[in-house]
């Protein structure tokens, strides 16, 4: 079974190795903060008064508390544990969750899409968001409606342009309407090879490769932001610059990827202009510097990078292959940028830095989500050029979580000792 396994190692290596030199220049313990803790098959909480905390997780969701922090949610990533991949299927993790239900509204509802959407979080943040509903209604002491629900794992991939914290993007335009913004869409002579694919297959290729290169596109607007915010900061030179290539990377992959939609659309497709609006949100204080990087960069490009080398160990078509070698390596430098800013933000901001980045992990591992790119459905074509179903794509954000964002958290807010015993890589799934 083709695999990204090798990537995906190196990359958890790449980054514990970022955030443990910058472990080094601080003090042991730590500042008491909320705890961050993901697993698969055990657990490995992590407290805030930088301790390994203990804890355990099951098929259906467990509780771990690390010492001197708050809870964490625990999970494992496959049904029955098997990470092999043989059997099972993303996590579903079985809560209770309560909403408030105005009298005058009636009783609390009980069709399901109306509860979904009840329970859901407004906030569009990153981590896991409720599916199904299990059973219910009950009302708790404050007379609100409770539900047993199943979460399930979604994130956001790329570097999103958050605005209160919801992703912004432009609109696609096709055909004639999208000669207005030219130089996004050419494919040229190496496009990809159409034979075999049916009008439908053509029609999930070209929407959900405009799909990424909207996410794309939106990356290079979230660059820009974020090199200014670097400045304001007081970031060092190195950072600035890095991000600066950031930018011109994304440029590169929202070409390319509309220039496999436009192949596959059999006319050109475009971004329209960026709905940037009047306010960019910058802010010059360290710690918030830190936090939006952790939500838009440290697990946003972590899963990007995982998702395009997943693509890419399916796809057969050479254009598409070319396509994603690009991306996911690039995203795996972003990746790393991202980790290095925090880093570098908690040794230069100490305690108070520290914490908001440690609240920020936690949200990030187990708050709500938005579904991740890289997904689309139809035949088995659609996987050779480029496109994962959306388990295979679930099952590799979670593995981008929970084997590289997880210990990477773990090593930077409380030292190599927090790291489980097993190298970095020896849970990444096939």
């Amino acid at each position: 079974m083709p695999n990204a396994q090798p990537f995906r190692a190196q990359l958890a290596l790449r980054i514990l190795g970022i955030v443990e030199a910058a472990t080094l220049a601080l003090a042991p313990g730590g500042c008491g903060g909320v705890g961050v803790g993901a697993s698969a098959s055990t657990s490995h909480g992590v407290g805030g008064g930088g301790g390994a905390g203990t804890g355990t997780g099951t098929g259906t969701g467990g509780v771990q508390n690390g010492a001197g922090g708050s809870s964490g949610v625990g999970f494992d990533l496959f049904d029955g544990g098997k990470p092999d991949g043989t059997v099972g299927t993303p996590v579903m993790m079985k809560v209770t969750q309560c909403a408030h239900w105005s009298p005058t509204m009636g009783s609390c509802p009980t069709d399901h899409p109306t509860v979904i959407s009840l329970l859901k979080d407004p906030t569009c943040s990153t981590g896991w968001e409720p599916a199904t509903v299990d059973s219910g209604p009950t009302t708790d002491a404050m007379g609100q409606c409770c539900y047993v629900v199943e979460l399930e794992l979604c994130a956001i991939a790329g570097r999103p342009y958050l605005v209160g914290g919801c992703p912004r993007q432009a609109t696609p335009e096709r055909g004639a309407s999208s000669e207005g913004h030219p130089g996004w869409s050419e494919w040229g002579d190496r496009g990809p090879a159409l034979a075999g694919l049916t009008a439908e297959d053509r029609a999930a290729l070209a929407a959900a490769w405009t799909s990424d290169g909207l996410l794309e596109h939106a990356s290079v607007a979230s660059f820009a932001r974020f090199s200014l915010a670097l400045l304001a900061a007081g970031a060092p030179a190195e950072l600035v610059a890095l991000a600066h290539q950031a930018a011109l990377d994304e440029i590169r992959h929202a070409r390319l990827c509309f220039g496999l939609a436009s192949a596959y659309a059999g006319e050109a497709v475009a971004p329209g202009p960026f709905p940037l609006g009047g306010e960019l949100g910058l802010d010059a204080d360290l710690a918030a510097l830190a936090v939006s990087t952790v939500r838009e960069g440290c697990v946003g490009e972590t899963i990007a990078a995982v998702l395009a080398a997943e693509q890419l160990a399916r796809a057969t078509d050479p254009a598409v292959r070319e396509a994603l070698e690009q991306i996911a390596a690039d995203e795996a430098r972003h990746a790393e940028l991202a980790w290095r800013t925090v880093a570098w933000a908690v040794r230069a901001g100490g305690g108070r830095v520290r914490a908001a980045v440690a609240r920020a992990l936690d949200a990030a591992l187990t708050g709500g989500c938005r579904a991740p790119g890289a997904a689309t459905t139809g035949s088995s074509a659609t996987v050779a050029h480029g496109r994962l179903d959306a388990v295979t794509a679930a099952r590799a954000a979670a593995s981008a979580l929970i084997d590289i964002v997880a210990p990477a958290a773990r090593a930077l807010l409380h030292g190599a000792e927090a790291i489980p015993n097993e190298p970095a890589g020896a849970r990444l799934y096939a």
